[in-house]
């Protein structure tokens, strides 16, 4: 079941700025990642039905970490 989210931009001062409201979990997320390429504000997403937050977690990468992927590509992953 998709839920709908609004998507706010938090500013310094404290205020919260409507963005967009977008269907799931997985695309508010992507979402949130693309509104944050392009501003250095914070952002976060509401639930419309239970009012939960979703916090956009940017030490986490949105994608897969390629090293966990199995190796079926041609690259190599070096570790630090």
């Amino acid at each position: 079941m998709n839920h709908e989210y609004d998507l706010f931009e938090k500013f310094p001062d404290g205020s919260s700025l409507w963005r967009a409201c977008v269907m799931g979990l997985k695309g508010t997320r992507m979402h949130m990642v693309d509104l944050a390429r392009r501003s250095t504000n914070q952002f976060y997403a509401m639930n419309v039905v239970n009012g939960k937050i979703v916090a956009l977690e940017l030490g986490k990468p949105p994608l897969p970490d390629a090293s966990k992927l199995g190796g079926r590509g041609r690259a190599t992953v070096n570790a630090a």
